[in-house]
């Protein structure tokens, strides 16, 4: 399961965890993936934008992408799909 598809597996979990509510981590799930897509992949601009956007500290943003596994996860994910017959 990818980055994303943790990030909404978890939204509820995550949302009582970080005190936000549902429809907020979704938000900044979303900005962030627009984000990611505009920003050429630099996962930090995407962080900030998010969170200007949101509103939110950037720490919060980066906490919501650490509960759902992290950055590190989803290219640990790509890596292992590009080795593989048949990946990416």
């Amino acid at each position: 399961m990818g980055l994303f598809d943790n990030l909404e597996a978890k939204a509820g979990e995550i949302a009582g965890k970080t005190g936000l509510a549902v429809t907020a981590v979704h938000a900044i799930v979303n900005t962030f993936r627009a984000n990611l897509t505009s920003s050429d992949g630099n996962p930090e601009e995407a962080i900030e934008a998010s969170a200007a956007q949101n509103g939110v500290d950037s720490g919060l943003v980066r906490e919501i992408i650490a509960r759902a596994g992290g950055l590190e996860n989803e290219i640990g994910d790509i890596a292992e799909h590009a080795v593989k017959p048949g990946g990416i």
